[in-house]
């Protein structure tokens, strides 16, 4: 178990954001969800963050995932960032990784490999 981290999940797939939040609240993590940037900054600003798990595709979202990135990277570089997507490609990881990202998992992706990033 762990030490009641905070945890903001970024996806504009409720669905996704349920289950990553269900599979680390069983571990004994504190997890917040945003479906948009507006809302991501918002929770970030609200609560003490200790990590983010980002979705580099966004929609209906002011930022996608990249510049949403760019964003907290700057204001808050002390967060790690751990980048998913479904869409992403080669060019897509080595860019987020460039910007600060601390790593970069292809959805579906297993709930260990995510455990073990974490």
């Amino acid at each position: 178990m762990t030490e009641n981290k905070n945890i903001l999940i970024i996806d504009d797939e409720i669905d996704i954001c349920k289950l990553i939040s269900g599979v680390l609240e069983d571990e004994g993590y504190i997890t917040f969800n945003a479906q948009n940037s507006d809302n991501a900054l918002a929770a970030i600003s609200k609560n003490s963050i200790d990590l983010i798990i980002l979705d580099v595709w966004l929609e209906g979202s002011k930022l996608d995932g990249i510049e949403l990135l760019q964003e907290i990277h700057v204001s808050n570089p002390e967060i790690p960032i751990i980048i998913i997507s479904g869409h992403g490609n080669i060019d897509t990881a080595v860019t987020a990784i460039k910007i600060g990202a601390y790593d970069y998992l292809e959805k579906p992706f297993k709930t260990e490999r995510l455990m073990h990033t974490i």
